[in-house]
Parts: C-alpha cells; sequence; structure tokens
C-alpha cells in the first residue's frame, strides 16, 4: 500500500519540525500513510525514483513552511527555490502539476510567500489555504491540523478515536535539544521520541536541507 501523506519540508527552515509532524501522523493515521523521505526510502534506493513514485501515488502534500522558507539560500547566496531541481520546489510543482492537494503548514504561523517571491511553477502555492502549527502549542493545533487531513483525504483512516481540541493524546509537545541534526521530543505521557540527521545522508544530491 502507498503512503497517502507525503512530507516536503526543508531542514534549513524548519528544523526538526518535518520528522516531528511525520511522528505524529504515523501515530494518528499509521505507519504505511505517511512518506518522509529519510525514513521511507530504503538504503541503497535511487532516490529520485523512490520520491516521484511515492509522490504520485499520494493524496495529499504537506508542505511545511516556516518564516525563511523562500528566503533559504545555498553556499553560494541564490535561494534554493530558485532552483528547478531544488527538491522541495519540485516536489511542489509536480503535485501542483498532478492536482495533488497542497496543504501548507504554517510553522509558528509563518506567512505564505507572495507570489511574486515564487517561481512560475509553485506560484500556484500563495493562494492555498493553510494550517498553522505551533510545536510548543501543539495539544492545541494537532486536533485541527489532524481533521485537515482528513478532510482532504475523507477515507484515510485513523488509528485512534477522535479526541477533543487541546488533547493531544500523548504527542509529543515539545522539543528539545537540537544540536547537530538530532533532536528529542518529549511528550505528554513521557512518551520520547528521537530524531537524527544521518551524516551520511547526500544533501547536495536532494535538497532538503
Amino acid at each position: 500500500m502507498a503512503p497517502r501523506i507525503f512530507v516536503n519540508f526543508r531542514r534549513a527552515d524548519t528544523g526538526p519540525t518535518g520528522p516531528h509532524l511525520d511522528t505524529a501522523l504515523r501515530r494518528e493515521f499509521g505507519e504505511q500513510e505517511v512518506f518522509r523521505d529519510q525514513r521511507s526510502i530504503r538504503k541503497g534506493a535511487h532516490f529520485p525514483a523512490e520520491i516521484l513514485t511515492a509522490l504520485r501515488k499520494c493524496d495529499l502534500l504537506l508542505a511545511v513552511m516556516g518564516h525563511e522558507w523562500a528566503s533559504v539560500t545555498d553556499g553560494h547566496g541564490r535561494r534554493c527555490i530558485d532552483y528547478p531541481e531544488d527538491w522541495v520546489r519540485k516536489e511542489i510543482a509536480l503535485a501542483l502539476a498532478w492536482g495533488i492537494t497542497v496543504l501548507p503548514i504554517r510553522v509558528d504561523g509563518a506567512d505564505l510567500p507572495d507570489a511574486a517571491e515564487l517561481p512560475d511553477d509553485i506560484r500556484e502555492l500563495s493562494s492555498h489555504q493553510g494550517e498553522i502549527f505551533r510545536p510548543h502549542q501543539e495539544h492545541v493545533d494537532f486536533p485541527q491540523l489532524f481533521e485537515a487531513v482528513h478532510k482532504a483525504v475523507p477515507d484515510l483512516r485513523r488509528r485512534r478515536p477522535r479526541r477533543p481540541r487541546g488533547d493531544s493524546g500523548g504527542a509529543t509537545n515539545h522539543i528539545e535539544n537540537f544540536h547537530h541534526g538530532s533532536a528529542t521530543f518529549f511528550g505528554t505521557d513521557n512518551t520520547a521520541n528521537t530524531y537524527n540527521d544521518p551524516e551520511d545522508y547526500d544533501r547536495n544530491a536532494h535538497e532538503h536541507d
């Protein structure tokens, strides 16, 4: 079964928030329903093919966007989204072209970029209704985010009963110790998850950094 939800994010913009959302979504909707590149692509696989296959089969792309989303630059001072082969841009552009629902996740209330700031192939993104996600207020924001995901993919089944707004259901409610690509998430029921950014990941090839 192909994942229904595709998580698109840039680490240089939102740090561990993308992996954090991936963890919470898998707990809510199931391990097989969510695709995140670093976790989902098997070792030794050709990642462009894996990404394109997962993207084509998904129903919803979550574009995780922080305050620096449109302005993150590479080592030469050029904006990452100005490169047609930048994977964050490419995934969104293909999703829009293929008619896949794109839901911006505005981290800490980040504004959507103006259309004039965006390349032509993702300019439409500026007019998409999004959801706000605040990592330190996730017990408030997660129920609404999960509901938005469910509305976008109505036949997506939840693993757990619906909870009232403000009940995180034990999901992690704050991020601690983010250092050199590693972060620990602590939850309301004393759960803990650790995200580690592998040192051998090919950052030059896959621009999610």
